[in-house]
């Protein structure tokens, strides 16, 4: 049985041209419509067709270590989803605090793990049975950064298939597969869905998240369940030898899947890691039934002059940029970024209502300018009256008191109409510079007062999020101010 298994992989991957998906679905800006009867080589879309730093590529013997990286993942301790887009499974991890690695002196946080059947990457040519993409994200920033790990198991291995694949070339290959003859599915057909033992030989706990229930078929999702006592632990994905982290290759590349932008960096983990033969066989077959049995790789790409170097993985603690959410005890439905929102939408309506202040206050002392100037141009006019109030002169300042108050001179006790428009530009003029420098003195004071603001609000968000000491502010009865 185990023979037929390792036969008939190597079928899959020298069979060729039995069939061809033909996608109904219109490619849109933001969908492709792509499938891999010929692994790639016939993308068009996006950067598809350029060759300047496309993935994946086989990778060298190992070149000396050049620099690190660290790395750290929480347990997945709740259930998450795991989809079958139709071209691969993907278990989707983002937002959820999970963690990541830091590289380059920034953080990449995680987004999902997606699961490729054969690998796409080959190692001095040899192809391995799976491949795993843990696909990261900057935090800041719209970087890639996306680690690969080949998976094999003591039969299905890369040198297995390279053998097996060699020997049926040599019998005259390219031959269809028949289910028939061997079987790939003894388990996974039918109603009934059998979970891999963990009694099987190299099991591993962390590759069953993909396996914990039936994969759910094309363009559907399953929820998987997880909790802190049947957790899955990505860590294990990174670790080398006890007490140290793998090595991995690292290269300048692109997505793998249209429109193959070239915006990710590669970590490809240098050695393989171990699962049993049921998990692989399962992972495998899934994968080949959902692409009509032509797997879900991509053909390698030249390299092109690239710098392919290697890189040390070191578990440490990510930086606090990278601290996972902060959750609220007594109101579990609101994360620390809602708490901060709020927050800072009370310091805007604060801001907004100083400067609705300055505004009314400018405006006062406009209309008191105004009547002032219209004062004495023509004392004979009524003062203007607001809501009751007299506003400019008091009833009790005389015309020549109030000129001497705002600096203007006193109106001479009869004016020519040459005097007259004289004295009007004189006291139009002082009345503007005096707006002027009001508007810019409030405008001023606006500005000091938003930066205090914003400042007092960033440091509060910064000190709660760091403590994680919200369930005060969150008990806090409605209206209350957080101190």
């Amino acid at each position: 049985m185990s023979s037929l298994h390792v036969v008939a992989l190597a079928q899959l991957l020298v069979a060729g041209g039995a069939v061809v998906l033909r996608s109904k679905a219109q490619a849109s800006e933001q969908f492709f419509a792509y499938d891999y009867s010929k692994h790639g080589q016939d993308w068009a879309a996006g950067s598809c067709s350029s060759r300047s730093r496309q993935s994946p590529i086989d990778l060298p013997p190992a070149p000396p270590v050049t620099g690190s990286f660290s790395y750290k993942y929480n347990k997945i301790e709740e259930p998450f989803e795991l989809m079958n887009n139709g071209h691969a499974y993907s278990a989707d991890l983002g937002g959820l605090g999970y963690g990541g690695i830091t590289y380059e002196n920034a953080v990449y946080n995680l987004l999902n793990v997606n699961v490729h059947s054969l690998s796409e990457h080959t190692w001095a040519g040899v192809q391995q049975p799976l491949e795993l993409h843990m696909v990261h994200k900057r935090y800041d920033g719209e970087g890639l950064l996306i680690v690969a790990v080949a998976v094999e198991s003591p039969l299905l291995t890369g040198a297995a298939l390279a053998a097996a694949a060699a020997a049926a070339t040599a019998r005259g290959g390219f031959l269809q597969f028949n289910a028939s003859q061997a079987p790939l599915v003894p388990r996974v057909a039918g109603s009934a869905y059998n979970e891999p033992s963990a009694l099987d030989p190299l099991f591993n706990p962390t590759l069953q998240a993909f396996l914990k229930m039936p994969p759910p078929p094309p363009n559907m999702k399953i929820r998987v369940p997880a909790d802190p006592a049947h957790s899955f632990d990505l860590n294990s994905f990174m670790q080398g030898l006890p007490g140290q982290g793998a090595q991995f290759y690292e290269y300048a590349g692109s997505l793998t899947a249209p429109p193959c932008a070239e915006i990710a960096t590669w970590l490809v983990r240098k050695d393989t890691i171990k699962a049993s033969d049921t998990q692989v066989l399962y992972l495998h077959d899934l994968v080949f039934k959902t692409t009509a049995n032509k797997g879900n790789y991509r053909s390698v790409m030249p390299v092109n002059g690239r710098v392919v170097s290697m890189r040390q993985g070191k578990l440490e603690d990510l930086p606090p940029t990278a601290a996972p959410q902060v959750k609220i005890a007594s109101r579990p439905q609101q994360s620390d970024r809602e708490f901060r929102a709020m927050k800072w939408a009370q310091d805007a309506m604060t801001i907004a209502n100083s400067a609705t202040a300055y505004v009314k206050d400018i405006d006062s002392r406009l209309r008191n300018a105004a009547q002032a100037h219209a004062n004495a141009l023509a004392p004979q006019l009524e003062p203007l009256t607001v809501h009751g109030q007299v506003i400019g002169t008091d009833a009790n300042q005389t015309l020549e008191e109030h000129m001497a108050a705002i600096g203007a001179a006193p109106p001479a006790p009869t004016q020519s109409p040459l005097e007259m428009q004289r004295n009007a530009e004189t006291m139009a003029r002082t009345l503007a510079n005096t707006a002027r420098q009001e508007i810019e003195d409030a405008t001023e004071e606006i500005s000091k007062r938003s930066k205090d603001v914003a400042m007092k609000a960033a440091r509060e968000a910064a000190i709660m999020v760091m403590s994680g000491n919200l369930d005060k502010v969150a008990a806090a009865p409605a209206g209350a101010t957080a101190k």
